[in-house]
């Protein structure tokens, strides 16, 4: 997983298989401790989860932890993704959560994704792709598609 903060944005990319509720609470508990680093509350987030999401109960455990920490909800949340099962999850999600801006958009879209972040959230632009561009070569995630590189000797 990558996590990094750049002010008012936070960019997140899993490549996990699988989230357990253990790694999540991680995740969650990690993610705090940077931000309370800062200073600052991110207020806008670029997602892109390659193979597994968060559950249903693990998006609620985040709503509950935010409530507990008294941290404020997200204004915007960009979802990368190819999948088109997603992006309709995202328009659900919107309508059951209707103050959280959010928004899915191609992986060959994150330059569009920032800019409609950027209208609420403080960050500086460049550094958000370079952080995308990190996440993609950390990760091991080609360019022309989301999907992780095969290992050495794959074909």
């Amino acid at each position: 997983m990558y996590f990094r903060q750049l002010k008012e944005l936070t960019v997140t990319v899993s490549t996990a298989q699988r989230i357990t509720d253990e790694d999540w609470t991680a995740y969650l508990e990690g993610t705090l401790a940077i931000a309370k680093g800062f200073g600052l509350a991110a207020n806008v987030s670029l997602l892109c989860c390659v193979h597994a999401y968060p559950n249903a109960r693990q998006r609620q455990m985040a709503s509950d932890f935010m409530t507990r920490q008294y941290l404020r909800e997200m204004e915007r949340v960009a979802v990368l993704t190819e999948s088109m099962l997603v992006r309709g999850a995202m328009t659900a999600f919107s309508w059951i959560r209707p103050k959280v801006g959010v928004r899915a958009f191609d992986t060959n879209e994150p330059r569009e994704a920032f800019r409609w972040l950027r209208e609420i959230g403080s960050f500086e632009e460049p550094l958000a792709l370079e952080a995308w561009q990190e996440a993609k070569m950390k990760l091991s995630i080609r360019s022309s598609s989301l999907h992780p590189s095969p290992g050495p000797g794959a074909r």
